[in-house]
């Protein structure tokens, strides 16, 4: 279903957004950082791929 895969993936980015903010505050290490985004993808079942 195209509308159900198009909520998957802005969730995924709305929580990497809120990572990101967390990084760069100092609040999550690099690895917390990969580590976290790597479960929050599996979580909300994602397709989408963030290089860096």
């Amino acid at each position: 279903m195209v509308v159900e895969s198009k909520t998957k993936a802005a969730n995924f980015l709305f929580i990497l957004s809120v990572l990101r903010d967390l990084q760069d505050q100092g609040a999550i290490t690099d690895a917390e950082f990969e580590r976290a985004k790597l479960f929050y993808q599996n979580l909300t079942g994602s397709k989408i791929h963030i290089a860096g």
